[in-house]
């Protein structure tokens, strides 16, 4: 479900989850969701009042009941606060036309869930929805922060304005050069394979699902599905990568982790750097 969020996005996830074992609590609550917010993109805290950071988190312990932490590895589902509120973040991004789902549109998220504990928090210091939506609504400014950020204030600036055309369809610039960045940051070998199903196990409980197959030694909580993942996602257009008659669906390159269409990495990977050439496809 997460194909199309940024990393610094996917990182508020995972603190997030962090947080909600740290404070003992058996669901991902939308307090937790602004907890990872915070930690993983300190440029929200420009939208704030002066010393919003340490008073959220005070005014979060001072709510939370029990305090005890739970050990990290156990499995905490998201609340149903937390579920519409990654509802709205992918209605936000499509609303703005961003094709993918970044930390701001999460922060959007949690205010439409005008009820929530976390939207609470952002009101009383300062972030109001439509404010917030128009900062997310403006063109990419230069680069304020670390490398590769996708936040609101900080993301990378790039002249290349011409979209991109992946399997016929139009692509900002933006959006692609960072998603291609990604995954350039480590020395990954792709290698050209067709795509199979693959084994799944599912926690009996919350439905989440693992591809760590020693959990179904657990059977009382974990099942074994036997192709139970039954198609990938290019991680640069989300191009479906399925068991096909049709090769461009059936056959990708993959790392062993990610994926990616053939045409993805015929433009990004196998070339020299696409960004820095005049390439046909740029004009």
């Amino acid at each position: 479900m997460f194909e199309r969020y940024t990393e610094k996005a996917r990182r508020v996830i995972f603190f997030a989850r962090y947080e909600a074992s740290h404070y003992g609590s058996p669901y991902i609550e939308t307090e937790h969701m602004l907890l990872g917010s915070l930690r993983e993109d300190k440029q929200i805290l420009a939208f704030l009042k002066p010393g919003s950071g340490e008073q959220i988190r005070q005014e979060i312990d001072a709510r939370t009941i029990d305090k005890h932490a739970i050990c990290t590895s156990v499995d905490l589902p998201l609340s149903n606060e937390c579920k519409r509120v990654l509802a709205y973040a992918a209605e936000e991004a499509e609303r703005l036309g961003h094709r993918h789902i970044g930390s701001e549109h999460l922060i959007l998220g949690l205010l439409r869930e005008r009820d929530c504990f976390a939207a609470e928090l952002l009101q009383q210091h300062g972030l109001e929805l439509e404010k917030f939506r128009d900062e997310a609504r403006k063109p990419p400014k230069f680069a304020t922060s670390a490398a590769g950020s996708d936040s609101v204030l900080g993301r990378r600036h790039v002249p290349l304005q011409a979209p991109i055309k992946i399997h016929g369809a139009r692509w900002n610039v933006d959006h692609v050069r960072s998603k291609v960045e990604s995954h350039h940051e480590y020395s990954w070998h792709w290698h050209k394979q067709e795509w199979k199903p693959r084994d799944i196990v599912i926690h009996r409980t919350s439905a989440l699902v693992s591809f760590d197959l020693d959990l179904a030694k657990e059977p009382t909580s974990f099942e074994l599905v036997k192709g139970g993942w039954q198609k990938d996602h290019c991680a640069i257009c989300r191009w479906e990568l399925m068991a096909s008659s049709d090769p461009e669906h059936s056959t990708g390159y993959t790392n062993g982790r990610d994926w990616l269409c053939c045409e993805c990495y015929e433009k990004f990977f196998a070339r020299p750097d696409f960004f820095k050439s005049n390439y046909p496809e740029m004009t």
